[in-house]
């Protein structure tokens, strides 16, 4: 009982989080910030939100690695081609 106990609290703080930082990125777009740090800036946040959430709320950190792995390093990878797609 204690472990579920004790999942149910990080997944709560993780949840938390999520939110937390969807409101940052929502007060960025009402503010009016702009230009291209910010915009890979929010888009770092996005790239870290999705791993939270295939860590957490997919349990992906109870999987193999290759399906662990594989969710991670497509994040990366569409970070890299977002990435180049706003520095070329």
């Amino acid at each position: 009982m204690k472990i579920k106990k004790q999942s149910t609290i990080v997944e709560t703080v993780v949840f938390l989080l999520l939110i937390a930082l969807t409101l940052v990125t929502y007060q960025v777009g009402e503010i009016g910030l702009s230009g291209t740090n910010i915009s890979l800036g929010v888009f770092a946040i996005a790239l870290f939100k999705g791993a939270l959430i295939s860590e957490h709320f997919m349990q992906l950190k109870h999987a193999s690695g290759l399906w662990r792995w594989m969710i991670l390093i497509w994040l990366i990878l569409l970070g890299i081609v977002i990435y180049l797609a706003f520095t070329a």
